[in-house]
């Protein structure tokens, strides 16, 4: 078996068709409702509701969550029907309220009679739905998130688990302006469909990698000022941007300012046309994102001496935890215990907490199984959170941990960190090409890890602000040598010595410094003898 045949395998892609669709995804344009589970007859009411308001003058509301995948796909609505000639506005709840996403107070900002469209979120929403009702509140409800046993009362529920919020924004735009008589050109929000998509981390295959492997080339192309100055400020080439970047420098300045801000102006960002008004709007999120690093690294330090690795479940919490950063302490957590983690912002009589996960722990259905003991809860098998009083939090706590002691020593393995064993002598570019094809990298489509055993250091240094990192020389059979770098892996400086053997773990990287392009490698892991 060739190392493409294993990464295909490993990929679930095991059929002739599946592999054909993998490396040449149709456009997204062409993709069929029902397959991406989306009921065509709620898609029909969705666009003859918003058809007849947009005549009419009726006010629309586009209400978004506060994440970067709700703040594009409240953009990409909002672009949509304001090139639709619609009287549309878009509101985004704060992240401050007790309740998550559409809410009674939500609500009450509206006037009777108008049409409120949820995005990325509303499925689970049933008291604000009922009292959309009593209002007198038109609701659409569009979102991806796991819902209950059945949907809130709604004129239309546009809904399906298969891709992010952004992404059901995005093919509800698309057939409103395909059912539209004014045959709109121009900008589709598809690169904005594609930040919010990658921001999720939903799976990059099928629809999604459609979504983004032709997403990528409009936010390469894309006029947008903010993405301009964003990834001006993030010292990126949005000409050739990639999924890795959006993942790890766009997103998180868009999140950051849900979570320590005002999210209205990373929309406002998105959407502007001034260029001035772009650089300033930059250099505020690019200031909080700074201070999003600074406490999150604060809170995970602290969260770690907590940590108890013995139980199967993690749970800490603390009155100096910000709300808004539990759930990025949370995944640091998993990511270093591998076990489900629990992280609590205690406040005077209520608390927040978000929950991470491993595949073999339905994070979602824990807290729901919560009951009464939460007032609010949201959520995927993998990341969810709820917000409970602090007095129910002990209990709470107990029923979780009683929950996860089902769970194995199997379970609570890591998967295996590489997808094939490869040599270095058999890096070359004829493999890079073909891993190439396998872009764009994202959650169930990570970038291909190898292993290599007992490769010779001939060479290392640190780099970077503090000697974080190490760059260094290895030597490859029958050739000269190859350079890699270590990510913060600095530290290990003091263990090595020329001559040293070692086993890697690493990706093929393009280096296309000093005006010349060779092959490097980035190792994930080093380990030693």
């Amino acid at each position: 078996m060739t190392v493409i045949d294993i990464l295909l395998k490993k990929r679930g892609l095991t059929t002739a068709k599946a592999v054909a669709d993998f490396f040449s995804p149709v456009s997204p344009e062409k993709i069929g409702l029902k397959q991406l589970g989306i009921d065509p007859k709620m898609i029909a009411a969705a666009i003859k509701l918003i058809s007849e308001a947009i005549k009419i003058g009726r006010p629309i509301y586009i209400y978004g969550d506060f994440d970067a995948d709700g703040i594009s796909a409240t953009a990409v609505l909002w672009e949509a029907l304001h090139r639709l000639k619609a009287k549309v506005m878009p509101y985004i709840s704060p992240r401050n309220e007790s309740v998550r996403g559409l809410s009674v107070k939500g609500l009450s900002s509206f006037k009777a009679k108008s049409l409120v469209i949820t995005v990325d979120n509303g499925i689970t929403s049933f008291e604000a739905a009922e009292s959309a009702q009593k209002a007198g509140i038109d609701l659409i409800i569009t979102d991806h998130h796991q819902p209950k046993d059945n949907f809130p009362p709604a004129a239309a529920v546009v809904h399906t688990t298969q891709l992010a919020g952004a992404g059901v924004a995005w093919f509800l735009a698309n057939h409103l302006r395909g059912e539209s008589s004014s045959h709109l050109e121009g900008e589709t929000g598809l690169d904005l469909a594609t930040i919010g998509t990658i921001a999720d981390m939903v799976p990059l295959l099928g629809a999604n990698r459609s979504l983004v492997k032709f997403g990528l080339i409009k936010l390469q192309t894309s006029p947008r000022p903010g993405l301009k100055a964003l990834a001006q400020a993030a010292v990126i080439d949005l000409a050739k941007i990639t999924s890795h970047q959006v993942s790890f420098t766009l997103a998180p300045r868009l999140n950051a300012m849900g979570r320590l801000a005002d999210s209205l102006d990373a929309l406002r960002l998105l959407c502007t046309t001034d260029q001035k008004r772009a650089e300033s709007l930059t250099i505020k999120l690019n200031e909080v994102n700074q201070l999003r690093q600074d406490q999150t690294l604060a809170m995970f330090t602290d969260a770690r001496q907590k940590a108890r690795e013995k139980s199967q479940l993690i749970f800490v919490q603390s009155p100096d935890y910000h709300e808004g950063l539990v759930g990025l302490v949370a995944g640091r957590l998993v990511e270093e215990f591998h076990r489900p983690v629990v992280v609590a912002a205690l406040g005077p009589h209520h608390v927040k907490a978000s929950m991470r996960s491993l595949k073999s722990f339905d994070a979602i259905k824990a807290i729901r199984d919560l009951g009464d003991l939460v007032l609010e809860r949201g959520g995927h098998p993998m990341a969810a959170g709820f917000t409970a009083e602090a007095k129910n939090l002990p209990k709470i706590k107990t029923q979780l941990e009683a929950a996860a002691a089902k769970l194995t020593a199997q379970d609570l393995q890591p998967e295996a960190a590489y997808d094939c064993e490869l040599s270095l002598d058999q890096v070359n570019w004829d493999l890079f090409k073909e891993l190439e094809k396998f872009q764009p990298f994202g959650f169930g489509n990570p970038a291909p890890l190898f292993l290599a055993k007992k490769v010779k250091l001939l060479s290392f240094y640190p780099v970077g602000q503090d000697s974080k990192h190490l760059k260094l020389a290895l030597q490859v059979p029958n050739l000269k040598s190859i350079t890699a770098i270590a990510f913060g892996q600095g530290q290990l400086a003091a263990k090595l010595k020329p001559g040293q053997l070692i086993d890697i773990i690493y990706s093929i990287e393009k280096n296309s410094g000093n005006n010349r392009q060779s092959l490097e490698l980035k190792i994930k892991e080093i380990k030693l003898f």
